[in-house]
């Protein structure tokens, strides 16, 4: 998901339909799972999605690792409070999954 929207926007209805399929997959998976019942539970659902998906694009393009990883930092941490899942997550988990993606991606 986080490599296609730019290409998709460009291409035909087919690619764009395909797309929006996976998309709304996506964000009836996380309806499902969301635990703070409190918000629209479709609407929160929808904003982790494009959090997620938008917060990877942004950071795949900057030169800074430190910054593109603090804002990967920044997505995880508010998706996970809307999601209401972020007790189950501490922040050594989080900095570690970082890391590792991050050596990962220079490789």
């Amino acid at each position: 998901m986080v490599a296609l929207p730019t290409d998709v926007a460009r291409s035909g209805v087919v690619a764009r339909r395909a797309l929006e399929t996976v998309f709304r997959a996506m964000v009836s998976v996380l309806e499902r799972s969301l635990l703070d019942k409190k918000r629209p539970c479709r609407a929160t659902a929808q904003v982790i999605a494009a959090l997620s998906i938008g917060g990877m694009v942004v950071a795949r393009t900057l030169v800074d690792c430190t910054h593109a990883d603090e804002l990967r930092g920044s997505c995880l941490a508010i998706a996970l409070q809307l999601g209401g899942w972020e007790k189950g997550i501490d922040a050594k988990t989080t900095r570690t999954h970082r890391s590792a993606n991050h050596s990962r991606s220079k490789s």
